[in-house]
């Protein structure tokens, strides 16, 4: 197997690094979890850049799952009800950090960021266990023949059009 960790393309500042499509979505989750810990422990003035990177980081993220990995988990894996859990759960998180954006901003008042962030990451932090723990386990082992490798490379060229 050809080891594509070795130049990893960067998607609209943010990099693609895994060997295969699940490593790629690991990979991240990996950088999730840092930027949680940044924003939970910045001061209020660097919030907002380390949000931003939050942000970028998501959008791709969460685009290359609703678009691609959570149809092969409905159609692949043959879980349904679980893609549709996964999609929801993204639904709630992408409400939640524009919440703690619009915060940070000024733009609402009186809501308390520290408690915004430690409900989000919470969340957050149960749907990539689901994901990690259940999901891609279930879409590996399902993903047959040279199916990884194409699910890897449509990844790849989907995440290349975030420039």
């Amino acid at each position: 197997m050809v080891n594509r960790n070795v130049t990893a393309p960067r998607t609209g500042g943010v990099a693609t690094i895994g060997n295969d499509a699940i490593e790629i979505l690991l990979n991240d989750h990996k950088v999730v979890k840092s930027l949680f810990e940044q924003l939970a422990g910045a001061a209020s003035s660097d919030r907002a850049s380390v949000l931003e990177q939050l942000k970028a980081l998501l959008t791709v993220h969460n685009a290359t799952e609703e678009n691609l990995v959570y149809p092969a988990i409905r159609f692949i894996a043959a879980r349904p009800r679980d893609a549709e859990t996964l999609y929801h759960q993204q639904d709630a998180a992408e409400a939640g950090l524009w919440c703690i954006n619009a915060t940070i901003k000024g733009l609402t008042e009186g809501d308390d960021v520290d408690d915004q962030i430690q409900t989000l990451q919470k969340a957050v932090l149960a749907h990539v266990r689901k994901e990690e723990e259940t999901e891609f386990p279930h879409l590996r082992k399902a993903l047959r023949g040279n199916a990884l490798e194409q699910l890897t490379d449509d990844v790849r060229t989907f995440r290349s059009t975030f420039r």
